[in-house]
């Protein structure tokens, strides 16, 4: 059961960044009009409700909407002019076009135009307050954007991104780590984000103004790491042609990170500790001891318990490492910080703000498992960005072009109303196969009345003869 706490808190987020709207409601047809209208102010949005296109015009030449609604065809202008003039403003509105006279060179001209979509009148209210509740989340992500790009200028800054209770406890303990001299152990999974905390450190501390030096010692042939991380001098080896400042040299008073310091070599692992003890290195040929005044953060993906009990990291560096020990979560553990992340990512490949992604892709992505993290997220917006061809309106598909049904955890959260539709008609199945199709027996069982019975069965598109076999008797019939 606890395993769907995480994807419960996302599903609650993204309620809650569905804000409320500012709406223009134009329609003609006040019949129509005011109980649209009440219908959305009951949901708690602003509306501002007209008649006629050309007040409509005159509204938006001097206010400004989160969301149009309008009818194709208005006394002086048509709903295509309202929705140009609408898609005008910065940033442009949403909108939604109703029409009882619908073509396809109308529907093809809207949504061109940037309409969400396209609604043929008759329409249930439930389907104009989905789309409207959609546009609402797509707002919300929008302005999450817009802050994001005018609180900070440099990433550095920002440690992890999102509002979740575990990015907020890894803050709290990047802020303590940057008022101490200590060494910081940063641990995470691949992908989570530890150079950038890393970074966030160093740009919180006294050394923000000087380097901040990252190195991963996966990366660096096991013969050359002593040479890259303390330096050399001329004919300490084969090829040492001329001195050489190694990683703590170059570091001055900044800042080091050793990444996968996992895989660091054991004989630098020794020479590691003893700067830690002294805060002195050793270049490579040299006789004397070079004074060490960087600070150290090292960070790992892996268990280092496991490497000690193997014998492949030393148990006395460990806690010399660990002096202020920081954990970083996996991205299946914050789901709810999955908008947040993209739209900050949005705002470096996005610029522009052309794209916006669907409120149930949003939705599908918090039940992935995210195996490869925040960077398996930034790659699947670059790849949907990539695939989404002439679409504006990025969707799973784009995200996953093979289908990631495979992968993602917990049931489907559904919509209330769309529960109890499913719970209503189950239950009107089963008493209808257990009285044997008489509906008048079923609707007492039920505890309705008939005529509730039978709007029910009408509502939810139900078969009046839902057992063939009593469908033709006369009992059925006189009832």
């Amino acid at each position: 059961m606890q395993e769907s706490y995480p994807l419960i808190r996302v599903m609650v987020h993204l309620l809650l960044v569905a804000s409320l709207m500012r709406i223009l409601l134009v329609e003609d047809e006040k019949t129509l009009a005011i109980p649209l209208a009440d219908s959305l102010r009951d949901e708690g949005h602003h509306v501002t409700m007209l008649h006629e296109g050309p007040a409509a015009m005159a509204w938006l030449a001097h206010n400004s909407c989160d969301l149009l609604i309008t009818d194709v065809r208005l006394p002086g202008a048509d709903g295509i002019q309202v929705l140009e003039r609408a898609r005008l403003q910065d940033p442009p509105a949403a909108c939604l076009v109703m029409t009882g006279y619908a073509t396809v060179e109308q529907a093809v001209r809207a949504m061109k135009l940037g309409a969400l979509s396209y609604l043929q009148k008759p329409f249930p209210m439930e389907a104009l307050l989905q789309w409207v509740s959609q546009a609402a989340e797509v707002r919300a992500m929008q302005e999450e954007i817009q802050r994001l790009r005018a609180q900070n200028k440099g990433d550095e800054k920002l440690g992890l991104t999102g509002t979740s209770l575990q990015v907020q406890d890894v803050g709290d303990r990047i802020e303590a780590a940057a008022q101490s001299s200590a060494v910081v152990l940063i641990q995470g999974a691949s992908g989570t984000g530890k150079e950038r905390v890393a970074r966030a450190i160093h740009a919180k501390s006294s050394r923000a103004n000087h380097a901040f030096l990252p190195i991963s010692c996966a990366a660096i042939p096991q013969s050359l790491v002593e040479g890259e991380l303390f330096g050399f001098r001329k004919g300490a080896f084969t090829g040492a042609d001329e001195d050489h400042d190694g990683l703590f040299a170059q570091a001055g008073d900044g800042t080091v990170l050793l990444d996968d310091i996992e895989e660091l070599p054991l004989d630098a692992q020794a020479k590691l500790l003893r700067v830690l003890q002294e805060r002195t290195f050793t270049p490579l040929g040299s006789p004397r001891a070079v004074p060490f005044s960087a600070g150290i953060i090292a960070a790992t993906k892996q268990d280092l318990s496991k490497r000690i009990a193997a014998g492949t990291f030393r148990e006395d560096l460990y806690y010399r490492l660990a002096v202020v020990p920081l954990d970083i979560p996996s991205l299946r553990d914050r789901p709810e910080d999955i908008s947040a992340l993209l739209g900050e990512f949005l705002l470096r490949f996005d610029p522009e703000g052309r794209y916006r992604i669907h409120s149930d892709t949003l939705r599908q992505l918090a039940r992935y498992e995210w195996p490869g993290n925040v960077r398996e997220l930034e790659n699947a917006l670059r790849r949907a960005l990539a695939l989404s061809g002439r679409a504006r309106v990025l969707r799973a598909e784009h995200f996953f072009p093979g289908g990631p049904a495979g992968d993602l955890r917990g049931e489907e959260i559904l919509p209330l109303r769309e529960v109890v539709r499913r719970a209503e008609t189950d239950a009107i199945r089963k008493a209808m196969a257990y009285t044997g199709g008489r509906k008048i027996k079923a609707a007492d069982l039920l505890g309705i009345s008939r005529k509730v019975m039978w709007q029910k069965m009408k509502d939810l598109g139900l078969d009046q003869n839902l057992n063939p076999a009593a469908s033709s008797t006369n009992q059925e019939s006189s009832e």
